[in-house]
């Protein structure tokens, strides 16, 4: 009966207190939030004048997560997102950043965005993904962190699931319906409804 009355009113406490404060506190740092916001922790904002972060309605973060948005970039958690304890979501060289309705993401997956970005509806991310649009330039003779990045979008269709430790490569287009195995890395765009899996990725079977 105690345990029962503790996670009860933990519960209470989460979505009136931290989910209060939580919204708030975004409030006041320029952010655009929606109805119902609820919180587990105050997350780590950094957002300077020219950015955006824009919440839906009814977002959840399950945990601390780290969103940034400079240089004129623009992040977007629409309607129903869930973001899971230590995602990072890093937007910036005028990126927009979309996260669609009920867009599942899981612990410590991060998205490192220096260009666009967009998670389709209901898509599902297991934890420890990695999503990055960019890549190092590599000529010889000069200092690789002195040569500046490519950039390419990543598009992740509407109804994929994307399995723990997936790496996902600039330029990717990862159609509806997609599978992606765990551990895979993805440097190729994938047809819809396609099974892939490996590093790197290749199809192996069809959804029916």
């Amino acid at each position: 009966m105690l345990r029962k009355q503790y996670f009860k009113a933990r519960d209470l406490y989460y979505k009136y207190i931290i989910s209060t404060l939580v919204r708030y506190f975004l409030i006041l740092l320029g952010v655009k939030v929606g109805r119902n916001l609820y919180a587990r922790a105050f997350p780590n904002l950094v957002l300077d004048e020219l950015s955006e972060v824009i919440i839906g309605d009814n977002v959840v973060f399950k945990g601390k997560v780290e969103i940034r948005s400079i240089n004129k970039a623009c992040v977007t958690l629409k309607s129903e997102v869930k973001l899971d304890i230590g995602v990072r979501i890093v937007a910036t060289n005028g990126a927009n950043v979309v996260f669609s309705k009920a867009a599942d993401i899981g612990c410590y997956s991060i998205f490192n965005c220096g260009d666009d970005f967009s998670i389709g509806c209901g898509c599902l991310v297991a934890g420890f993904c990695y999503f990055q649009t960019s890549d190092h330039n590599i000529k010889a003779g000069i200092p690789i962190n002195q040569q500046g990045y490519e950039h390419g979008t990543i598009k992740i269709g509407d109804d994929s699931w994307i399995a723990g430790g997936c790496f996902i490569l600039s330029g990717v287009t990862v159609s509806d319906g997609c599978v992606i195995g765990a551990n895979s890395v993805v440097n190729k765009s994938l047809p819809p409804n396609t099974v892939a899996a490996g590093s790197p990725a290749k199809v192996i079977a069809t959804r029916r």
